[in-house]
């Protein structure tokens, strides 16, 4: 009896020992990366909002300075022409969008991120989208949030893979924070989106901590953002039973359009890669296609389209059944021969056009569905059904984010598990993420 106590007691003793062990490790290593997560996150914070307020001020000077009294997008021809070039030259494979291909170079350990080429890529996206071009702010955002958080890994002395790549996931959420205005959204993005979607709690912890730190940032310096509360007021009952029915066919409809969206981003992702000619010409033949588009089909597919996904958003405009299609195809031209940006943006312009259609065409609450496309057709394009929920919750409210649940998940699965982030690229992405933090 005496010698079974004495065992009992070396066990519980061991299992003390043990738990104090972990919980000495756990707790140190949650500290650690709080305090770097929350210098990333201003870094990364007050570096995106700044450069997005030289945006939102670049834009209307451009039509104001212009001494021959034209729209500045008349000027893209050139604008895009010398994008393609330089990009070509020095950084090909991020030609386009190029957010994955930054953040695969930054996760590799045995490359450095290069500074002409990734300077080169921003100059080249801020110039396509001040003159018109059709692409979004989210890339560059989260491609200096990768930049950062590696120039913050050197000067910390942290060179270990597992440390570089939880840096670059900081990173990366905090420069989408800053453009989505939310950042719980913004942390499962980058993991949703850009890292395979493997969501672990070890690299969520810093994640989080960054993109609110960089979300604060941006407030001081009042970075605009859409943020549109839907009041629905519903009780629950059978028209309530009905409003699922209506969120289940819009999941299926945001879908279609999600996989349309996949479809004409690989095709500009491939072709922007392609060297069937000059990439001079190709850039300026793109330019001078977007060009005519907008003198046949207006100037509201042009460049970030902001006014256009509010307009949306609201009860008082009515879009047609064209009107995200064409906005998928100005992208599409935009990135495919040799401008530079993002692709959400345009999503968001996409899903709000097609979420406020689709309300008409079933007569329902048009600021509710608009909500919905708005993050339902991002849940389909870039297979992050997770954040674009949470996304719903954050920008739209609660009741919206009830039946985003619904419409989200269902355009993920219509859209066939696509994205429109290259697929080569993710997968070495992946590779990185499951060697480094999954073991």
């Amino acid at each position: 009896m005496r010698k079974e106590w004495q065992k009992l007691e070396s066990r519980l003793t061991k299992e003390v020992e043990n738990g104090s062990k972990v919980f000495f490790t756990t707790t140190t290593d949650i500290v650690k990366w709080s305090a770097i997560s929350v210098f990333i996150g201003l870094s990364v914070g007050f570096g995106v909002a700044g450069c997005l307020l030289l945006l939102e001020l670049a834009i209307p000077y451009a039509e104001a300075v212009n001494p021959f009294v034209f729209p500045p997008f008349l000027l893209l021809p050139l604008v895009m022409g010398f994008s393609s070039f330089i990009l070509f030259k020095t950084f090909k494979e991020a030609s386009g969008d190029g957010t994955e291909e930054i953040v695969c170079d930054a996760v590799k350990n045995d490359e450095k991120l290069r500074f002409l080429p990734f300077a080169l890529k921003q100059a080249a996206t801020f110039l396509t989208i001040v003159f018109g071009g059709s692409a979004g702010k989210e890339a560059p955002a989260g491609q200096l949030g990768a930049y950062i958080s590696l120039l913050l890994a050197r000067v910390l002395n942290l060179a270990g893979h597992t440390e570089r790549i939880v840096m670059v996931i900081a990173g990366v959420s905090a420069g989408f924070a800053v453009v989505f205005g939310a950042p719980v959204a913004a942390g499962f993005f980058a993991l949703e989106a850009l890292f395979a979607g493997r969501i672990l709690y070890r690299v969520l912890v810093p994640a989080f901590i960054s993109s609110f730190a960089a979300y604060w940032s941006m407030h001081i310096l009042n970075v605009e953002y859409i943020y549109h509360p839907v009041s629905l007021g519903l009780v629950p009952g059978f028209w309530e039973l009905v409003n699922l029915i209506k969120a289940v066919a819009a999941g299926l409809f945001f879908g279609l359009v999600s996989y349309l969206v996949i479809i004409a981003m690989n095709f500009a992702n491939n072709f922007s890669r392609k060297s069937l000619v000059n990439p001079f010409i190709k850039g300026f033949a793109g330019g001078i296609l977007i060009v005519i588009l907008a003198l046949i089909f207006g100037e509201s597919y042009l460049g970030l389209g902001l006014r256009t996904i509010n307009d949306a958003l609201g009860a008082e405009a009515f879009f047609h059944w064209y009107d995200p299609l064409l906005k998928t195809l100005f992208t599409a031209v935009t990135l495919g021969f040799g401008g530079s940006g993002g692709f959400v943006t345009p999503i968001f312009f996409t899903g709000a056009t097609a979420g406020n259609f689709f309300a008409q065409l079933v007569d329902t609450d048009i600021p509710l569905y608009a909500a919905l496309g708005f993050v339902s057709v991002l849940a389909g394009s870039t297979n992050s059904p997770i954040a674009s929920i949470i996304l719903a919750a954050e920008l739209f409210g609660i009741e919206a984010a009830h039946f985003a649940a619904v419409t989200a998940s269902v355009s993920y699965l219509v859209s066939s598990n696509k994205s429109v982030f290259a697929p080569e690229i993710i997968e070495t992405i992946e590779k990185r993420f499951k060697k480094h933090i999954e073991v």
